[in-house]
């Protein structure tokens, strides 16, 4: 059994990465660029990676998406869960809207279970549930006292 040292064990993280994103058709320089700059570069390269297995997205939007997105794991989980549930038409408005969700699985949840139910297009449920929000009806402040 070997036992690596902290530092050894995050350059592995960072090698893991590179030889992922590049395996899915990223460049070297733009690969080792994205592992470097990652908090978390194993979950950069699994969305990554993940995002490109369901949809026909380009290697190079996938990986745009996946590091501006601060919970990746989940942009991959919605991305996913939106494709295996639907019949996607446009898999860069699937993309595009998981990674403006703030809460991409309830997002992508939301998405299916209103298509489904509602037999909506997938175009129109991403709008519904993207615009979704919480809007207070009926609040009167407790502190006033009538006369």
């Amino acid at each position: 059994m070997v036992i690596l040292s902290a530092p050894q064990a995050i350059a592995n993280d960072f090698e893991s990465c590179a030889s992922r994103l590049i395996g899915a058709g990223i460049a070297g320089p733009d690969a080792a660029g994205a592992c470097g700059q990652a908090l978390y570069p194993v979950d950069l390269a699994s969305c990554t990676v993940d995002v490109i297995g369901v949809t026909e997205v380009e290697a190079e939007q996938a990986l745009v998406a996946c590091q501006s997105d601060r919970r990746p794991q989940e942009l991959a989980t919605c991305v996913s869960d939106i494709h295996q549930g639907l019949e996607v038409a446009n898999s860069t408005a699937v993309l595009n809207n998981c990674r403006r969700s703030v809460l991409p699985v309830r997002f992508s949840d939301c998405v299916v279970g209103v298509a489904t139910a509602a037999s909506l297009a997938v175009a129109d449920s991403m709008s519904q549930c993207i615009a979704a929000g919480y809007r207070p009806e009926d609040v009167a402040p407790t502190f006033i006292f009538s006369r």
